[in-house]
Formats: structure tokens, sequence, C-alpha cells
């Protein structure tokens, strides 16, 4: 019995202990299970950070507010950075050609490393363009019209319309046949044209489907091939293939409407049809349009190239090139190539050689040899979406999201077939510290230089891909960015660390990742105490020194009205009122963070410049200059009235009452717009008030303007140069 009752009393014990245990598990569930599933989705850091989860900040270290901002202990959390290049800009000499730049600019300082020419800028050449099968000809698809380039002379022949008869359709692709006969022409507004030269005629194709072509793939007789995308009656593009037969003028679709093709190309022998969908390999019969066979893929392929043996050659998302057998359905076992980038974007092949042109991660372009396994380095063009191999192997031809295609010679022969880190320095980005000490360019990797004596400061390799905006502080001790990531990173500059990280909290659950998420502007306030981050649909301000968020716009909004805040384009600050300038489509938000009510909003003619967006305050603060569609336009903030505008321009900043201005021949001037309204017929009558400043080489990649005059550019050499008067 005693016995008994001590079983009975361990047995309530061990209840009561087991209820303690669910009750306390059932308490903490809450706040255990966000950083849990944090820790298993690779978003939570191994060691548990200084974290404030209201500011949507997570530190770089654990430390006071009394500690200077740019001071980072060494931890755990952060990683050190490797041993980067450290170029130091180099002061010119009068070996500098006079043509390049005018009398009253002088190149001051320039981007180490050879100076040649390593390509041929084609301006105006893009879209998805394509070479004449035997002869170095270059068709690009140019809105309703299309170019023909030489490409020995890298000059344009001619241009013409595509279709004489449709002025609505603007065409993005372009493809010839395996036999030059036809080029074929696609659209994401609009039906595919198809054109062929011996009489200088369009093919009909059938109009039961409205075919876009988006990418395009003929059959080696020329009068067949492969369109991927259609259009709607409703507007909508669906990303499936259509087999076309130009003979007979028919076409029949290969796959449901629901299944995505991300490429198609056809074998060399013409009895194949390989289709790239988003995580599987199709393969057709040419002759009964049948499926083979499918594979499902667990890295989602970019894009297909068919191989001189019969199989295919894929570009997938985990930067890898491999090799796909029709014989077995599966990838070879080791990959052919991997690029180390994040993912392959473009392939095509040489004749009918087994060397590949490639473009991967950023813009890196190589040269693959499938036999020897080696690849050459040939450059670096930023975001390129199109390759194309140039008859002969002289070289190959890329596209940028600028619409600036690149003519790039083939590179020789390496006894080390791995790029060197100071061959792959291209920068795209660059920016100045208000005090002029300082500038900064971004590419793959970030430099901070000083300006009176061109040494390097700091050089390291961001975490965020893409960047889309960078900003050094007033005293040049921080450097922000921002870019394809919900979140902000900001390095000190004398200590070459990571401070801070700053991202949205709510982003994760209020964007889909169906969209294109991302930052697009950062700015310091001109006391440098205080962060400007500006997303998509989202504005916030922080404090630099205690991290912590000092306001929202999207918690002021509701308060002005119904004005709705999204697409956020650029911004701009007003020193002297401290009121920020937002565009958005259609429209710019002025805001004054201190009178959260005070919100006005200025309707603009059109969109802004997707190449060089701009808005601007005037030194008053009255007005407003904004860089649209190759024009620049003066708003009146009170009224919203155009006050004046100039065409066939971007705007790039203001010194005093004065606008630094550029067209397409890279010609730099300063703009000096009217202050009071000028009606729009005398606008298109009266000559320009422009001063020519200098003329950059090529295409204008980016700008920075110091208080003095002074200029940071990147011309068509990715490299920054500094020009002073």
């Amino acid at each position: 019995m005693f016995q008994k009752g001590i079983d009975e009393m361990h047995f309530k014990s061990q209840t009561v202990r087991l209820s303690i245990l669910l009750v306390g598990m059932l308490l903490a569930f809450p706040y255990l299970y966000p950083l849990s599933r944090s820790f298993f989705r690779g978003n939570a850091s191994p060691m548990r950070p200084d974290w404030d989860e209201m500011n949507g900040l997570a530190r770089a270290q654990s430390t006071t507010a009394k500690q200077p901002v740019d001071r980072v202990a060494q931890s755990p959390s952060h990683v050190p950075q490797p041993a980067l290049p450290r170029p130091d800009l180099i002061v010119t000499s009068s070996a500098v050609s006079p043509t390049q730049f005018q009398e009253d600019s002088r190149l001051v300082l320039r981007a180490p490393g050879p100076q040649e020419e390593s390509f041929e800028l084609l301006i105006g050449a893009g879209g998805r363009l394509s070479v004449h099968p035997d002869k170095p000809v270059l068709v690009a698809p140019r809105g309703r019209n299309v170019q023909f380039w030489d490409l020995e002379r890298a000059s344009l022949i001619k241009t013409r319309r595509i279709d004489r008869s449709d002025e609505h359709t603007l065409f993005t692709n372009a493809r010839y046949s395996s036999n030059g006969q036809y080029i074929a022409f696609g659209s994401p507004y609009g039906p595919m044209k198809v054109l062929r030269l011996a009489d200088d005629s369009l093919v009909p194709v059938s109009t039961d489907r409205s075919i876009n072509g988006d990418r395009i793939a003929f059959h080696p007789n020329g009068q067949r091939l492969v369109a991927v995308g259609e259009r709607t009656p409703e507007g909508r593009n669906i990303p499936n293939a259509h087999w076309v037969d130009l003979q007979s003028g028919e076409s029949r679709p290969l796959v449901p409407d629901e299944v995505k093709i991300v490429d198609a190309v056809v074998s060399d022998d013409g009895q194949f049809i390989a289709l790239a969908e988003t995580q599987a390999i199709s393969i057709y019969d040419t002759a009964s349009l049948d499926q083979q066979m499918r594979s499902p893929l667990a890295e989602g392929p970019t894009c297909v190239v068919a191989s001189q043996d019969g199989n295919w050659i894929v570009g997938l998302t985990d930067g890898t090139v491999r090799t796909w057998s029709s014989e077995t359905g599966q990838f070879a076992p080791e990959a052919d190539l991997d690029t180390g980038l994040e993912r392959v974007v473009a392939i095509d092949r040489f004749d009918d050689s087994n060397r590949y042109c490639v473009v991967a991660g950023e813009g890196q372009i190589l040269i693959w040899d499938r036999d020897t396994r080696s690849t050459r380095f040939v450059g670096h063009h930023e975001s390129a979406h199109c390759i194309r191999a140039i008859p002969g192997e002289r070289g190959v031809v890329t596209v940028g999201i600028d619409n600036a295609a690149r003519l790039w010679p083939m590179p020789r022969p390496r006894t080390n077939s791995e790029p060197t880190a100071e061959s792959q320095l291209a920068w795209s980005l660059v920016a100045v510290s208000a005090d002029g000490s300082k500038m900064a360019a971004v590419g793959q990797y970030v430099h901070v230089w000083n300006v009176s004596d061109g040494k390097c400061l700091t050089a390291f390799e961001p975490k965020t891909r893409r960047i889309e905006d960078v900003c050094l502080s007033p005293d040049g001790s921080l450097i922000a960015l921002v870019g394809q990531e919900l979140k902000t990173e900001v390095w000190s500059v004398t200590e070459g660390r990571p401070v801070a990280n700053y991202f949205d909290p709510d982003g994760e659950n209020r964007w889909p990742r169906t969209i294109d998420r991302r930052s697009n502007c950062v700015r310091f306030s001109g006391d440098g105490r205080q962060l400007m981050v500006a997303e998509q649909d989202a504005l916030r301000i922080y404090d630099v020194h205690s991290r912590q968020r000092v306001t929202e716009l999207a918690k002021v909004v509701p308060k002005t009205g119904n004005v709705l805040v999204s697409m956020i384009q650029a911004m701009d600050t007003d020193n002297q009122s401290g009121r920020i300038a937002l565009a958005q489509t259609g429209r710019i938000v002025v805001w004054d963070p201190d009178d959260e009510r005070t919100l006005k909003t200025v309707e603009t003619q059109g969109s802004l410049d997707a190449e060089h967006p701009g808005v601007f305050f005037s030194n008053d603060g009255k007005r407003i200059i904004v860089g649209h569609l190759y024009r620049v336009a003066v708003y009146d903030i009170e009224s919203g009235r155009v006050l004046d505008e100039l065409r066939s321009h971007w705007v790039h900043g203001r010194m005093d009452e004065d606008w630094l201005v550029s067209n397409r021949e890279g010609q730099l001037s300063w703009w000096s717009p009217a202050t009071e309204y000028v009606p729009a017929y005398e606008r298109t009558r009266r000559r320009a008030a422009l001063e020519p400043l200098m003329r950059v080489r090529g295409e204008l990649k980016d700008i920075a303007l110091m208080k003095d005059g002074t200029l940071v550019l990147i011309d068509q050499h990715d490299k920054p140069l500094v020009c002073g008067k």
C-alpha cells in the first residue's frame, strides 16, 4: 500500500510537470515561432543580434548609443571581406586627347589601367538583336523601325520601317532565319511580323492567335520557326509557344496556355524542338509536333542552345551551364561550366563549333570552349540581357538594359583562363560627398576614393544584388546602398565594415514574390543625421546614430487625404526647407517631414525616363525639374504648371540656377531654363539657352556633380573620371 501511494504521488508529480511544460510552450509559441521560421528560412543570424523589431533594424553589432556609428566591433555575424583590388585613380598627363574633353573642362583623375578601346559602341542598337548567319551584318529592332549595322566598320547601314501600315506596334526582338532570307520581329504589344528580304515584303502569319515572338528560333530550312509568347484580346501576355509555318502561314500551339516557356531552340538537324519551361525541359518532334519527353529540373533554366552533338546546352539560375542529353533525358553528372555567379543570363553558339559565348551574373561576358573546358573573360556589360556570336568567331555583341549594344572582339588566348580581379573592375554608379572630399563608384565591388589625390580608401563587395542607388554622407564617412533587396546597407568608409542594415519588416508579406521588390533611392539629410530610404511604396527616415526609425510616410498619408504613394522612382531633398520630393508614375509628391500633414501633389506630363530618372528642387525650392522620357520639364510646385522644357536631353543636377543636361551624343551642357511661365508654342520656336560644357566618350552611364562644378562621370568604358574646370 505504501509503495502504491508513492507511485501515485510520482505519477501526479510527472503529470503536473508535463502540464506546466505544455502551458509554457503554448505561452512561448508566439515568440519562438517567428524566430525559428526565420532561422530555417535563412533570414536570422545564428548569433542573437541587437534587434528592435518595431523599427525593423538589425544592427551589425551590439553597441551603446554613445559609441560612434562608424565603429563596429568584430563579431561572428560579420564576415571579413576578402582581399579586393584597391586601385588608386591616376593623375592624368598631357597625353589626354583634347578632342575628348573640351578646354573648359580638364580631366583631373581617371580610372587605372589601359585606356584603349575594349569594345565598339553601337549607339541606338538595342532589343534582342540578331546577326546574319553568313555576313557581318546585325539587325536590331528599334520601336517601329529596324536598324541594319555593318559589324566590320561598326557603322549604321540603314534604318527602315518594319510595317508601314502599323503605326502602333513597338518591336523588341529580331531574328534572322538560318538561311538569312527572313527576319522575324517580336513585340510584347502586338502580333509578330516576318520580313522576306528577297522582295522586301511581309509574310502573312496566322492571326487566329496574336503571337508575340518574345523569343524566336528558326528551323534550319528557314521556312518554319518557334515563337514564344501570345497576347490575349484582354491585353495579357501568355508565355506559351507556337510552331509557325511560313509557307502555309499556319501556326499551332505546342503547349497549353498555363505552361510558361522561358526559351526555345531547334536542333541542328531540324528534327527536334527544345522548350525550356520554368522548372523543366520538353522535347518535341518537328514532324508530328508530339512531345517526346519532359524532364523536371531542380534548378530553373534561363536559356537553351542546341549543341553540335545533338544534345542541349542549358543555362541555369544557379550560375551553371550543363549538358542535357536527349537520349537519357538527364543532365550530365558534372556541370560543364560553373561561372561562380548568381545566374546565367544568355548563351549563343559560334557557327558549327563547340564554343559558346555566355553572359552571367551582373553582365560578365565569357567565351567557353566545351571541348577543352576552358573559359576566357571578355569584359563586363552591366545588366546585359542578350548576347550574339559573330560568324567566323570574330567577336560577340551584347545588349544591356540601356538599349546600347557593344561589339566585343575575340579575346586573345591566355595561359590563365580565370579573369583577374583587376580585369573585372567595372562600375556603373557614382556618388560624391557634399563636402567634395570623397567619391564612390559601384559595380560588382564598391570603391571609395579621396578626390584630392585619388587614393583608394576602401573596397568591399556588397551583399545587396543589383544596386539601384548609392549615397555618401555629407562628410564622406558613411556610404549607403540600396537595390533588389528589402534592406539598406550602410558601411563605414574609414573602417571598411558594415555598420547597419535597415530593412522593411513587412515587405515579405506586403509584396508578393512575383513582383520585382527593390529599393530605388537613398539619401542622407543635409546635416548627415538622418537617412532616407525610398522603396516601391514607402519612404522611411532613420536616425543615423541611434538607428531608430524617426517617421514613415505610409503612416502620414492617411492623415492627408486620398493620396496613394506607390512605385517611387526618384527622390530629392530641399536643403533649405527640408522638404522631400518623390517621383512616381505621372506625378510628384512633395512632403514636409516637419509638418506631417503637408503633402503636395504635382501632376506631371508623362513618366520618368528609365535610363536617367531624376527629380530636383530648384535653388529657391519653388520649382521642380523632372527628367521625363528623353525630355526635361520644369514645374511650378504651387500651381503645377509646366514653366519650361528641353527636349532630347536628360538632366543630372544643378549648379546655382543652371542645370547639367546631356543628349544621346554625349554632349554635356549647362541649361538656363525660364523661371516664369513660357507658353508651349513659344518653347518650340525659341532657341534653348544651352552652354556646351564637354563631350563624353560614347555612352554616359552615370554622373555626379560637386558644388565647385567638378564632374565625376562613368562613360562607355565603365570607369570613373573626375573632370574639373
